[in-house]
């Protein structure tokens, strides 16, 4: 807060009643003791109340007093008392100077060189210019130049900032104030501090020059360089420029600000972080509106909080509505989860979520990897449903699943796939996939209706609605009309055939080793079948060769239970239960030509993946490949 001068005040209020006065007082009272040989070099007494001369050192020095004016070209000065010397003048007592009726210059007392045209002033001291004031208590002032010095302090004012410094030079022509040590701004709406600055009085620009700190209510802003447009009030902060507010604070190679639109902007190494909630950003740029309450991070977003990573090249945040939107190629990572895709939007307060184009969904927990062109998902509930294809068929492909299984990666695809959590306090999750559901493996592959997988007992189930599921194993067919396929630790282990299970196996094509009942359990190790054990009227039908493989008859066999064993994939024991019946027939009475079938019996080819690649195409596509 700065206090107006006495002198400055009272002046103000006599300037009028003085020029009334002075018209009634004779011009040339003392106009003789000067002369009127030069009125523009020479000081001219217009009037005082009373005059007087002194001898000193051989020249006259005229001392003049009450209601003094004098002129000294396009300048009025104005005081109680004068001493003139030559062309010089003391001025005593409520001094004032008036230039071109544009600028005021009050003080208690002055000494005006007249040759040089120039006054140091001091006392009470005040500078008007328009809107724009000075105060001081020294200053020297520039008449030709229209330039202010002052070394001991000044506050400007324009009514609504307020400038101090301990030294400074005010520039009236150029309308530029400089000021150094101590330099202190205070406006409604802010606070500065530093120890060089430029102001300028015709645009209200603020020029930074040397480290500067900025407060404004909560906030506290430093730079080494820039400006701030008080009018508009828009600025740039540059040279190292960084910020604290309520629990925030920044930095970037240049800070934007715009008061009008409530709108920041960092640009450069851009960084932000709120420490207490573990949360930072880090972006080229970083543009936030205090209005809207929007932000968007752009160029090498990282973005990181308690809950999640973000990696993107823009990425658009409303705090109201706490929705994340990814654009580009932009990662999550949410741990247990991973998602990257072309584009991303997220809801933090409803959860939900949507990944648009290649998107790769990661379970690290459950070490399996979802691709698709579309997946909706939402984080409390583990909910995932995706659609589509990863690559170049998109929309029109369908969504794949890869999930390591025995140092190899097991592939799942179908029209649709859905992932969740069986509760939120665990990790187990159901994985169901429908309509047209393959699987491909370098060992095994599989093709069925629709599949449900449980991470809790790691079992595939594959369900019949059109086709019986289906799945291969080298040479080996299995079917039912449902399957069951159980893993530990990514390796085949268990497979369940449920009702009309049939297995087929030929190593040529042409003969087909057959084994049918009710239900059927296969045992595996190293992915390799070891055992089967057949319930429910079990069959068996297997060609029986010799060392070279070549065919030496025919074994057909019944029962109600058996037990097999296998090793080279090749059957080397038989166990019967239950009333068995059997048969050896030799080759040259069953016949090379065909196969002999049990009832019910299909050997599948066209169903059966051959490649990754084909897993995401559908039926249609296929058929025109």
């Amino acid at each position: 807060m700065y206090i107006q001068p006495r002198i400055y005040v009272e002046m103000r209020m006599k300037t009028s009643y003085l020029i009334a006065l002075f018209v009634l007082v004779p011009h040339l009272l003392f106009g003789q003791a000067v002369g009127r040989q030069d009125t523009t070099s020479k000081i001219q007494v217009e009037t005082s109340l009373f005059g007087e001369y002194f001898l000193v050192e051989g020249r006259y020095i005229q001392k003049l007093s009450g209601m003094v004016r004098l002129r000294h070209g396009n300048l009025l000065i104005f005081c109680d008392t004068a001493l003139l010397d030559v062309n010089d003048a003391r001025l005593i007592g409520n001094v004032l100077f008036e230039q071109s009726d544009t600028l005021r210059l009050y003080g208690d007392s002055a000494m005006y060189f007249g040759n040089q045209r120039v006054c140091d002033i001091v006392g009470e001291v005040a500078l008007v210019k328009g809107k724009h004031e000075l105060f001081s208590n020294r200053l020297h002032y520039d008449f030709q130049k229209k330039i202010a010095t002052y070394w001991e302090g000044a506050t400007m004012t324009d009514g609504r900032t307020q400038l101090t410094s301990k030294r400074g030079y005010y520039d009236v022509e150029r309308k530029m104030v400089y000021l150094s040590g101590s330099v202190l701004v205070v406006d409604p709406e802010f606070n500065l501090r530093t120890d060089t600055l430029t102001y300028s009085t015709e645009t209200e620009m603020v020029y930074f020059v040397a480290p500067t700190l900025i407060s404004q209510r909560s906030s506290r802003l430093y730079c080494e360089g820039g400006f701030y447009d008080l009018e508009q009030d828009f600025a740039i902060f540059e040279g190292n420029p960084q910020y604290e507010q309520e629990g925030q604070r920044g930095r970037a190679k240049k800070i934007r600000y715009n008061g009008l639109k409530q709108e920041y902007v960092l640009e450069g190494d851009a960084f932000v972080e709120e420490p207490d909630r573990g949360r930072s950003v880090h972006a080229d740029v970083i543009r936030y509106n205090a209005e809207t309450e929007k932000a968007v991070f752009l160029g090498k977003v990282f973005y990181l909080d308690s809950a999640r990573i973000i990696n993107a090249a823009e990425v658009f945040y409303d705090r109201r509505t706490q929705q994340y939107q990814l654009r580009g190629r932009g990662r999550i990572s949410e741990p247990p989860y991973i998602i990257e895709a072309d584009s991303l939007a997220f809801n933090q307060e409803l959860g939900n979520g949507l990944a648009l184009g290649n998107v790769e969904w990661r379970d690290t927990a459950q070490d399996y990897t979802l691709l698709a062109y579309r997946a909706d998902y939402n984080r409390a509930t583990g909910f995932v449903h995706a659609f589509g294809a990863y690559g170049p068929m998109g929309a029109a492909g369908r969504p794949l699943m890869l999930s390591l299984v025995e140092k190899d990666t097991l592939y799942l695809s179908a029209d649709t796939l859905i992932s969740f959590k069986t509760d939120t306090a665990s990790d187990h999750r159901i994985f169901l996939a429908y309509r047209d559901v393959r699987i491909f493996n370098q060992e095994i592959q599989a093709a069925c209706d629709s599949l449900a997988y449980h991470t809790t007992d790691s079992i595939f189930y594959f369900f019949k609605k059109e086709h019986l599921p289906v799945l291969w194993a080298d040479t080996s067919q299995f079917s039912a009309d449902t399957l069951l396929l159980r893993l530990s630790n990514n390796r085949i282990r268990e497979l369940r055939l449920r009702e009309n299970t049939l297995v087929i196996q030929s190593e040529d094509a042409r003969m087909y080793n057959q084994i049918k009942g009710r239900f059927n359990t296969v045992f595996f190790e190293e992915n390799e079948a070891k055992e089967m054990h057949v319930e429910g009227n079990a069959q068996a039908l297997y060609y029986v060769v010799d060392e070279a493989r070549r065919y030496m008859g025919l074994n057909k066999s019944e029962c109600a239970e058996m037990h097999l064993y296998f090793e080279n994939r090749r059957v080397t024991g038989v166990k019967f239960y239950g009333d068995p019946k059997g048969k050896l027939s030799p080759m040259r009475q069953v016949g090379l030509t065909e196969t002999q079938k049990l009832e019910g019996f299909f050997w599948e080819t066209h169903r059966r993946p051959r490649s990754v690649e084909e897993l995401s195409q559908r039926k249609e596509q296929q058929k025109l490949n």
